[in-house]
């Protein structure tokens, strides 16, 4: 049989050889990792360049696609306030309409000019005091 003196590796105690053995196995586990992150990070860096080169385009696209965003928002509030305006106005006009046919019925029907004068600043006071408190409601 070999003696000490040939053997090739020498006896290394259990409780002294796994320690070191798992260590070592640590240690290339924790290269390995290193190693891919530092691949990954490469070829991202890589990427992230050639979008640098090639997305100057990219950038000037974008911009113009924001910039018609813009525009579109814009254009769509504009109509939304002509919208507005014009119901407004077509509102104001059907009271006014309304008004003439008052004014036309009480003079047909022959009151007083004076009586008739009173009555309309009645009318606007409660109009005007019935209109405040529907938007008061409507704000709440």
């Amino acid at each position: 049989f070999a003696t000490a003196e040939k053997a090739y590796f020498k006896y290394v105690p259990l409780h002294i050889g796994l320690p070191i053995l798992g260590l070592l196995i640590l240690l290339y586990q924790i290269r390995r990792r290193i190693i891919t992150h530092q691949e990954k990070k490469l070829e991202t860096l890589d990427e992230d360049y050639v979008r640098e080169l090639a997305g100057d385009d990219d950038t000037e696209e974008k911009k113009a696609e924001e910039a018609a965003k813009k525009q579109r928002k814009a254009q769509a509030k504009l109509q939304q306030r002509l919208a507005a305006e014009k119901k407004a106005q077509n509102k104001k006009q059907q009271q006014q309409q309304q008004d003439a046919k008052k004014d036309n019925s009480k003079k047909k029907s022959g009151k007083k000019k004076e009586a008739g004068v009173a009555d309309d600043d009645d009318d606007d006071a409660l109009m005007t005091f019935a209109k405040g408190s529907r938007s008061s409601k409507k704000n709440k």
